[in-house]
């Protein structure tokens, strides 16, 4: 592993500590303490995301241009200040506000840790390694930071752990800072037209590559559910806030484990493992529908956890697939446009769904949809890593 793939995957396990410290609690905050009900709390996870809608593509276009360092940096010290704001919060309204700060941030932080990682990657199955090594340390972290939350709650308040997972943040921006030297972009580009064509690029990658697009954003979509609703819902079926962390901690184990046991192998097969990590997140969605027991969320949140760590590095792989360097920042801001655009549709849907016809309705509803969808990819597969 060379040094530039080590220091974005440190900087993402510190990243992921804190998301893991304080972000599956954030719903169950808006719940508890500021007395949401579910369309807010849909409606927090959306604005939270909404940046990610807009934001990546623009991003990737000046990863193309500027250092990538400096950008991964503002990111991370976004986040610190973002996180840190959320230890003084006493409304919804004042929770959208630092949510869509926190957006913002992660919508720095993530394309410029990809970009990294893809530009100091000698060839396409070196990328699908390399990010997968990254995205095993932000689970790692992720699953940490779980355990971490849940012994601070049991001796502090919300915004302690706010304030706690602010300092851990911060401990990112050392990495970040020796990041410098391998940041640089090999050219500079003067096509700053590609701003203004962004939406016609988006359009015609979708139509290219509509299964892929699809999959994408079934996979953001239910991803920002599990994270911006899910933990609500496992609250209201009387899950205490510790049980809640220690759910997300066999999330983090059951990410982690896919990585490192099935991902390299099963990446080679494109169409047919993201067509299997549909198909485990809808198995979850039905058991989240039809069983509250902790053990059902237990199995529910391993199986989002397997098929999030099948989606990402295979659907990465298939990005940047024969697209040259000095063009990878501009194509994977494209896709983290339109995977943006589902983690902020997801919360609110689910959000309006759950007070209008029920809390479950969202998991009976992703089953559906999932194997369908899953059914489609396998009968009209074209064949192995073509989408």
């Amino acid at each position: 592993m060379n040094h530039a793939v080590l220091l974005v995957a440190i900087c993402s396990a510190i990243v992921g500590i804190s998301y893991g410290m304080h972000s599956p609690i954030v719903p169950v905050f808006a719940r508890e303490q500021l007395t949401a009900d579910y369309s807010q709390v849909g409606l927090i996870g959306t604005v939270n995301y909404l940046p990610y809608m807009f934001a990546p593509f623009f991003v990737g276009i000046l990863l193309d241009r500027l250092n990538k360092s400096y950008v991964l940096l503002s990111g991370i010290l976004l986040n610190v200040f973002s996180i840190f704001i959320l230890s003084s919060v006493q409304s919804t309204l004042e929770l959208m506000f630092f949510r869509v700060l926190t957006g913002v941030a992660h919508a720095l932080f993530w394309p410029s840790s990809e970009v990294l990682i893809s530009i100091n990657s000698s060839a396409q199955d070196r990328r699908v390694k390399n990010i997968s090594v990254f995205v095993a340390a932000w689970i790692l972290g992720f699953m940490v930071g779980p355990i971490i939350g849940k012994v601070i709650l049991s001796a502090f308040d919300y915004y302690v752990l706010f304030q706690l997972a602010a300092a851990t943040m911060a401990v990112a921006i050392v990495p970040s800072v020796l990041l410098r030297s391998y940041g640089w972009p090999d050219v500079q580009r003067e096509d700053l037209e590609m701003v203004r064509t962004g939406s016609v690029q988006l359009a015609k990658e979708i139509a290219n590559h509509p299964r892929l697009a699809g999959v994408i954003l079934y996979y953001a979509i239910t991803f920002g559910v599990v994270l911006a609703v899910y933990p609500a819902y496992m609250s209201d079926v009387s899950l205490t806030t510790q049980e809640i962390e220690l759910m997300f901690f066999f999330f983090g184990i059951s990410r982690f484990a896919t990585l490192l046991l099935l991902v390299t192998r099963i990446s080679r097969y494109g169409d047919f493992a993201l067509a299997l990590a549909i198909s485990t997140t809808a198995i979850g969605m039905i058991i989240s529908f039809s069983s509250t027991s902790v053990l059902s969320f237990a199995v529910s949140i391993a199986l989002f956890g397997l098929s999030t760590s099948i989606f990402y590095p295979v659907s990465f792989g298939l990005v940047t697939m024969d697209t040259p360097s000095g063009h990878v920042g501009s194509k994977l801001g494209v896709y983290n446009t339109l995977f943006g655009a589902g983690l902020t549709a997801g919360p609110i849907m689910a959000g309006f769904a759950s007070d209008a016809f029920g809390s479950g309705t969202p998991y009976l509803a992703f089953f559906i949809i999932g194997s369908m969808f899953a059914a489609a990819i396998t009968i009209f597969r074209k064949g192995r890593n073509h989408f």
